[in-house]
């Protein structure tokens, strides 16, 4: 049934969806058809068309954000980093980390995100599956409309809480890098996971700061750059542009930093980095 309703997609709407291809999508744990959605291409390409990113970066990016799921959605990015979650724990399907989530009540995992990367129902049911949301005017830990308040610069969970945090290009909007980078360490639990993306621009030769925190303002120190997001209309500022030093830039304090390369048709579309706490932390 889901195939079939995919497949209307695009019989009915040529202008707005082109078939790729039929695989197992892990954010929903289906067998689904992957669309390319046209309306999105052509969001990307006016989104992207004023930044000052190299060809290449701006041409995976198109893919990267595209390609979604038939059923929930997710987008190529999405699902790679799904996929890598569900790897470092040994795992080849979704429906395996629910059960272990709901058989193991003190195996705890966290996404900055409402169910953005891990959309299948059997996972929002469980409660040792966290997420959250930042509403930068509301206090960090309550609920606004029934979601979690969280700011990764100063995260109100217990050291040592979670065996798995996943952010979705989300780092690159932070303004205090360093402190965030400090909580997300201080509240995975030793042998636990940060698993993560960012976009990175390879022929960036290094991390370029757009802006910074000062005195309690934003600083720029480039012309400010905004992405798409579900929660603020005018979009969400871009601090950083990550580049070829990636795993540098993000090791710290032994918190180290490994990449994962995803390949469509031999082709790098994204990468999706993770850093073990180690044990004896």
């Amino acid at each position: 049934m889901v195939l079939i309703e995919s497949l209307l997609k695009i019989i009915l709407r040529p202008d707005r969806w082109k078939y790729d291809s039929i695989g197992y999508c892990p954010s929903c744990d289906r067998k689904t058809m992957f669309l390319l959605s046209l309306h999105m291409q052509n969001h990307l390409l006016k989104l992207i068309s004023c930044w000052k990113s190299s060809p290449a970066f701006k041409e995976t990016l198109l893919q990267r954000e595209n390609i979604l799921c038939g059923i929930c959605n997710a987008n190529f990015r999405m699902r790679a980093l799904a996929d890598t979650v569900l790897k470092l724990l040994n795992m080849s399907q979704t429906s395996e980390l629910a059960n272990r989530l709901w058989k193991q009540r003190d195996f705890f995992v966290y996404e900055t995100a409402a169910h953005l990367v891990f959309r299948a129902d059997t996972l929002k049911a469980v409660n040792n599956y966290v997420v959250s949301e930042f509403f930068e005017d509301q206090p960090a830990g309550a609920l606004v409309h029934t979601m979690r308040n969280e700011n990764l610069e100063q995260l109100t969970f217990a050291d040592n809480t979670f065996d798995i945090l996943i952010s979705s290009d989300v780092l690159e909007h932070v303004g205090n890098i360093e402190k965030a980078l400090s909580e997300i360490k201080r509240v995975v639990k030793p042998g636990g996971f940060h698993v993560f993306t960012v976009p990175v621009d390879n022929e960036l030769p290094k991390t370029r700061e757009r802006a910074r925190i000062s005195r309690g303002n934003v600083e720029y120190l480039l012309e400010p750059v905004r992405h798409s997001d579900s929660l603020r209309e005018e979009g969400i500022l871009v601090f950083r542009d990550f580049g070829k030093d990636i795993i540098d830039y993000m090791s710290r304090d032994g918190f180290m930093c490994q990449e994962v390369v995803y390949e469509k048709n031999g082709m790098p579309i994204t990468s999706v980095f993770y850093a073990k706490k180690n044990v004896n932390e």
